[in-house]
């Protein structure tokens, strides 16, 4: 009986160790450093989505998908996502998603832009937090994390917010940066 106990006691070990571990990997124990600098200005091609925020990976792949039929491969996305999951029921979160449109992409672009929905987030200064991305729970971990950090800053701050939030996806970096502007 002991030696049973003494196994099952070892494997329940390893496995909340192993989950501590793949945690700290993620990030989820990451100190975050918030950032003050100048973000912008992007040509943010997008479409628009309602429902829960973790259903809008296919959205971006529709975005990537036509932008590539057209020859064009952006390296980075982003999200506008406008509701608070907290205090919106999820079928009724309101996002944008989509890709940034830079360098000779933008040539390229020129020709096909009257297919797209598009506007352009304006250059402006922000408080900017990075999160790792390690695989498809970064983009479940880095908002559980970034978000209330970069709430509770920008209240210990005072700073007030120029619209909404959003999350750029830097793919060559691997890593999402939070930026939310500030008003002048």
């Amino acid at each position: 009986m002991k030696k049973i106990l003494a196994v099952t006691a070892g494997v329940v070990l390893t496995i909340v160790l192993s989950g501590v571990i793949f945690l700290a990997y993620l990030g989820m124990f990451s100190t975050l450093e918030p950032v003050e600098r100048v973000m912008g200005p992007y040509t943010f091609v997008y479409e628009e989505f309602a429902g829960p925020y973790r259903d809008t990976g296919p959205v971006f792949d529709k975005v990537n998908a036509a932008l590539e039929k057209e020859g064009i491969q952006p390296p980075r996305g982003l999200g506008i996502y406008y509701d608070d999951p907290a205090k919106v029921p999820a079928d009724k979160l309101r996002s944008k998603c989509g890709s940034i449109i830079e360098g000779e992409n933008l040539k390229k672009f020129e020709k096909v832009k009257e297919k797209f929905k598009v506007i352009v987030i304006e250059k402006s200064r922000g408080v900017v937090v990075e999160f790792p991305i390690k695989n498809a729970l970064s983009y479940m971990i880095g908002p559980m994390k970034c978000y209330p950090f970069m709430a509770k800053y920008i209240q210990e701050k005072g700073y007030k917010l120029k619209g909404n939030a959003y999350e750029l996806y830097d793919i060559p970096g691997a890593k999402t940066l939070y930026v939310f502007p500030l008003a002048d």
